[in-house]
Protein backbone atom coordinates (compact mmCIF):
# COMPACT_ATOMS: atom_id res chain seq x y z
CA UNK A 1 0.00 0.00 0.00
CA UNK A 2 0.90 3.39 -0.66
CA UNK A 3 1.43 6.11 1.90
CA UNK A 4 -1.73 7.46 0.23
CA UNK A 5 -3.60 4.19 0.53
CA UNK A 6 -2.56 4.41 4.34
CA UNK A 7 -3.54 7.71 5.39
CA UNK A 8 -6.34 7.56 8.05
CA UNK A 9 -9.91 8.90 5.94
CA UNK A 10 -12.42 11.32 8.22
CA UNK A 11 -14.86 8.01 7.37
CA UNK A 12 -12.48 5.84 9.60
CA UNK A 13 -11.68 8.47 12.16
CA UNK A 14 -15.80 9.09 12.24
CA UNK A 15 -16.19 4.92 12.84
CA UNK A 16 -13.53 5.54 15.25
CA UNK A 17 -15.77 7.92 17.62
CA UNK A 18 -18.57 5.76 16.89
CA UNK A 19 -17.30 2.79 18.11
CA UNK A 20 -15.88 4.97 21.16
CA UNK A 21 -18.43 3.46 24.15
CA UNK A 22 -17.42 6.62 26.65
CA UNK A 23 -19.73 9.49 25.76
CA UNK A 24 -16.76 11.93 27.31
CA UNK A 25 -14.30 10.03 25.10
CA UNK A 26 -16.25 10.48 22.13
CA UNK A 27 -16.73 13.57 23.19
CA UNK A 28 -12.79 14.45 23.23
CA UNK A 29 -11.83 12.08 20.02
CA UNK A 30 -14.37 13.55 17.59
CA UNK A 31 -13.37 17.01 18.71
CA UNK A 32 -9.54 15.60 18.02
CA UNK A 33 -10.90 14.38 14.49
CA UNK A 34 -12.70 17.66 13.71
CA UNK A 35 -9.90 19.74 13.90
CA UNK A 36 -7.35 17.28 12.00
CA UNK A 37 -9.91 17.42 9.02
CA UNK A 38 -10.52 21.31 9.51
CA UNK A 39 -7.06 21.73 9.72
CA UNK A 40 -6.47 19.78 6.80
CA UNK A 41 -4.57 17.11 8.57
CA UNK A 42 -6.92 14.74 7.45
CA UNK A 43 -7.31 15.21 3.81
CA UNK A 44 -9.77 12.53 2.37
CA UNK A 45 -13.28 12.03 3.18
CA UNK A 46 -13.02 8.39 2.31
CA UNK A 47 -11.34 5.86 0.91
CA UNK A 48 -12.60 5.08 -3.12
CA UNK A 49 -12.29 1.25 -2.72
CA UNK A 50 -13.03 0.77 0.65
CA UNK A 51 -16.46 0.35 2.47
CA UNK A 52 -15.89 0.51 6.29
CA UNK A 53 -18.92 -1.32 8.19
CA UNK A 54 -20.99 1.29 9.59
CA UNK A 55 -22.44 -0.17 13.54
CA UNK A 56 -25.96 -0.27 13.43
CA UNK A 57 -25.88 1.20 16.82
CA UNK A 58 -22.77 3.11 18.08
CA UNK A 59 -20.83 1.60 21.26
CA UNK A 60 -22.32 3.16 24.45
CA UNK A 61 -21.59 2.92 27.83
CA UNK A 62 -24.30 1.45 30.26
CA UNK A 63 -24.26 3.15 33.13
CA UNK A 64 -27.53 5.23 31.86
CA UNK A 65 -30.84 3.39 32.20
CA UNK A 66 -32.54 3.21 29.40
CA UNK A 67 -36.23 3.29 28.98
CA UNK A 68 -39.08 3.32 26.67
CA UNK A 69 -39.80 7.05 25.91
CA UNK A 70 -43.57 6.36 27.09
CA UNK A 71 -41.88 5.46 30.61
CA UNK A 72 -39.85 8.38 31.10
CA UNK A 73 -40.66 10.49 34.69
CA UNK A 74 -41.87 14.16 34.03
CA UNK A 75 -38.94 16.67 33.93
CA UNK A 76 -41.29 19.26 36.25
CA UNK A 77 -40.64 22.86 35.37
CA UNK A 78 -36.83 23.43 36.50
CA UNK A 79 -38.91 24.99 39.72
CA UNK A 80 -36.80 22.81 42.01
CA UNK A 81 -33.59 21.23 42.37
CA UNK A 82 -34.37 17.84 40.98
CA UNK A 83 -36.29 19.14 38.42
CA UNK A 84 -33.25 21.45 36.64
CA UNK A 85 -31.04 18.16 37.17
CA UNK A 86 -33.82 15.93 35.29
CA UNK A 87 -33.89 18.48 32.83
CA UNK A 88 -30.25 19.25 32.03
CA UNK A 89 -29.74 15.30 32.22
CA UNK A 90 -32.03 14.76 29.40
CA UNK A 91 -30.44 17.89 27.67
CA UNK A 92 -26.95 15.88 28.23
CA UNK A 93 -28.63 12.29 27.21
CA UNK A 94 -29.93 14.26 23.71
CA UNK A 95 -26.08 15.41 23.03
CA UNK A 96 -24.83 12.30 23.99
CA UNK A 97 -26.53 11.07 21.23
CA UNK A 98 -26.33 14.47 18.48
CA UNK A 99 -22.52 13.47 18.79
CA UNK A 100 -23.39 9.97 17.55
CA UNK A 101 -25.57 11.34 14.75
CA UNK A 102 -23.32 13.91 13.05
CA UNK A 103 -20.32 10.93 13.04
CA UNK A 104 -23.10 8.77 11.68
CA UNK A 105 -24.41 10.92 8.87
CA UNK A 106 -20.60 11.53 7.80
CA UNK A 107 -19.65 7.44 7.72
CA UNK A 108 -23.13 6.04 6.58
CA UNK A 109 -24.08 8.80 4.21
CA UNK A 110 -20.56 10.46 2.60
CA UNK A 111 -19.89 8.18 0.49
CA UNK A 112 -22.77 6.05 -0.19
CA UNK A 113 -24.19 9.19 -1.50
CA UNK A 114 -20.79 10.72 -3.40
CA UNK A 115 -21.37 13.77 -1.33
CA UNK A 116 -19.28 16.82 -1.48
CA UNK A 117 -16.19 18.24 0.75
CA UNK A 118 -18.87 20.24 1.86
CA UNK A 119 -21.12 17.86 3.15
CA UNK A 120 -18.27 16.35 5.25
CA UNK A 121 -17.17 19.90 6.46
CA UNK A 122 -20.22 20.82 7.46
CA UNK A 123 -21.60 18.38 9.94
CA UNK A 124 -17.68 17.97 10.99
CA UNK A 125 -18.50 21.04 12.67
CA UNK A 126 -22.00 20.37 13.95
CA UNK A 127 -20.29 17.15 15.34
CA UNK A 128 -17.48 18.75 17.12
CA UNK A 129 -20.46 21.87 18.43
CA UNK A 130 -22.32 18.65 19.81
CA UNK A 131 -19.25 17.33 21.68
CA UNK A 132 -19.05 21.10 22.98
CA UNK A 133 -22.48 21.45 23.89
CA UNK A 134 -22.16 17.46 25.74
CA UNK A 135 -19.34 18.70 27.76
CA UNK A 136 -20.64 21.36 28.90
CA UNK A 137 -24.18 20.14 30.15
CA UNK A 138 -22.50 17.84 31.46
CA UNK A 139 -20.25 19.86 33.73
CA UNK A 140 -23.60 22.04 34.50
CA UNK A 141 -25.17 18.91 35.77
CA UNK A 142 -21.88 18.29 38.06
CA UNK A 143 -22.57 21.49 39.40
CA UNK A 144 -26.04 21.28 40.44
CA UNK A 145 -25.01 17.86 41.91
CA UNK A 146 -25.27 15.36 40.21
CA UNK A 147 -23.75 13.50 36.79
CA UNK A 148 -24.75 12.08 33.97
CA UNK A 149 -26.17 8.46 34.71
CA UNK A 150 -27.55 9.04 37.41
CA UNK A 151 -31.04 9.24 36.28
CA UNK A 152 -32.96 7.12 33.42
CA UNK A 153 -33.14 8.08 29.46
CA UNK A 154 -34.44 6.97 26.30
CA UNK A 155 -33.23 6.60 22.62
CA UNK A 156 -35.63 7.58 20.73
CA UNK A 157 -33.00 10.26 19.05
CA UNK A 158 -31.70 7.24 17.89
CA UNK A 159 -34.78 5.11 16.70
CA UNK A 160 -35.65 7.69 14.74
CA UNK A 161 -31.50 7.03 13.62
CA UNK A 162 -32.12 3.49 12.73
CA UNK A 163 -35.60 4.21 10.92
CA UNK A 164 -33.66 6.49 8.64
CA UNK A 165 -30.38 4.47 7.95
CA UNK A 166 -30.93 3.74 4.55
CA UNK A 167 -32.38 7.45 3.41
CA UNK A 168 -30.11 10.82 3.86
CA UNK A 169 -33.46 12.62 2.75
CA UNK A 170 -35.41 10.70 5.59
CA UNK A 171 -32.52 11.22 8.27
CA UNK A 172 -31.73 15.21 7.40
CA UNK A 173 -35.36 15.46 7.29
CA UNK A 174 -36.39 13.69 10.62
CA UNK A 175 -33.34 14.37 12.89
CA UNK A 176 -32.18 17.75 11.61
CA UNK A 177 -35.60 19.42 10.84
CA UNK A 178 -38.06 17.58 13.39
CA UNK A 179 -35.88 16.61 16.18
CA UNK A 180 -33.56 19.43 16.31
CA UNK A 181 -36.44 21.68 16.38
CA UNK A 182 -38.25 20.16 19.01
CA UNK A 183 -34.46 20.16 20.98
CA UNK A 184 -34.04 24.02 20.63
CA UNK A 185 -38.11 24.75 22.04
CA UNK A 186 -37.30 22.91 25.16
CA UNK A 187 -33.95 24.65 25.78
CA UNK A 188 -35.81 27.58 24.82
CA UNK A 189 -38.52 26.90 27.49
CA UNK A 190 -35.67 25.95 29.79
CA UNK A 191 -33.99 29.07 29.43
CA UNK A 192 -37.29 31.42 29.95
CA UNK A 193 -38.30 29.39 33.07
Amino acid sequence: MSAKEEEETLVEAALQVLNTADPFEKARLGDSVASRWLQGEITRPYHPTLDPIVPDRPARLSDVKLVSPSLMPKLGKAGSLPSRQAIVHSLTHTESWAIDLSWDIIARFGKQEAMPREFFTDFVKVAQDEGRHFTLLAARLKELGSYYGALPAHDGLWDSATSTSKDLLARLAVEHCVHEVCFTRNILSFCIL
